[in-house]
């Protein structure tokens, strides 16, 4: 994944603190609508800049440009930068950053009683074409630049993973949040899309945060990425998957307890 360089800036700093009162996590998968969120949050000014500081690639550029080698420094230099005036710091992790942090165990000591938004698609085939398209094409955020200039091609296969993998990591945040104590509120992009207003104050209620009427705006802050042709593959995948005669849902005991093992790595790992 190319680097998001806007990430870096220090004009999205806010005034230096030792660290936050409030975590925010937006519990997310890719092509969610959470960097929609992430960003119409920042434009309220009270919750800090949810991005993805736990991406892999974000992650070793603030390490060069913090010069350690440290996460743990990143995340304590990010919530002194990063925390707004009222005291919230936010961030976005997609379930796979667990792993990055150390596991959830160390997710919890990082940013210790935060308050996670559970952020998911009822169109989730319309998210699994998406996500297809955006690693072919290296393309994640409006702005970037692809990195080939070959067109994305319609691969049925990848799609299948990539729907299977959005439901798994949703599946898996919700498990993850639930059996840990978690306080957490799930909330639907196509909702969120429709109506930032009423979901910002939601957050807001929900993290116990005041806002004024000039907090709550709807107007987008983010570019809408979606085309023709994500409709035409969604389509496509369709059809082609009412051809394959493929099985629904495996009931092979072996694929349930590969996918509990996962789990359960995710939670105990670090």
């Amino acid at each position: 994944m190319p680097l998001y360089k806007d990430q870096f800036s220090e004009s999205h700093d806010f005034p230096r603190r030792e660290g936050p009162d409030k975590t925010l996590v937006i519990a997310s998968t890719p092509r969610c609508g959470s960097h929609m969120l992430g960003h119409t949050l920042h434009q309220a000014g009270s919750f800090g800049f949810p991005l993805e500081y736990a991406n892999p690639v974000n992650l070793k550029e603030w390490k060069r440009r913090i010069e350690t080698e440290s996460t743990e420094r990143v995340i304590r230099e990010l919530t002194q930068r990063r925390t707004s005036p009222n005291g919230v710091f936010g961030i976005k992790l997609h379930y796979t950053h667990i792993n990055v942090l150390g596991g959830f165990d160390r997710v919890q000591s990082l940013f210790p009683d935060a308050h996670y938004v559970l952020l998911s698609r009822k169109g989730i085939l319309k998210q699994a074409v998406s996500l297809a398209i955006a690693r072919q094409t290296g393309v994640w955020i409006v702005g970037q630049e692809p990195k080939n200039d070959n067109p994305p091609q319609y691969r049925f296969e990848q799609i299948e993973r990539c729907l299977r993998e959005v439901i798994l990591d949703n599946a898996s945040w919700r498990y993850t949040l639930a059996a840990n104590g978690c306080r957490y509120i799930e909330m639907d992009f196509d909702s969120v899309r429709k109506s930032l207003g009423t979901s910002v104050q939601t957050i807001a209620d929900f993290v116990g945060v005041q806002l004024d009427d000039s907090q709550t705006q709807e107007e987008h802050v983010t570019s809408r990425q979606g085309s023709s042709l994500n409709d035409e593959w969604v389509a496509q995948f369709v059809r082609d998957f009412e051809n394959s005669r493929r099985e629904l849902i495996s009931p092979d005991p072996g694929l349930k307890r590969r996918l509990l093992t996962k789990v359960r790595k995710m939670l105990s790992a670090g």
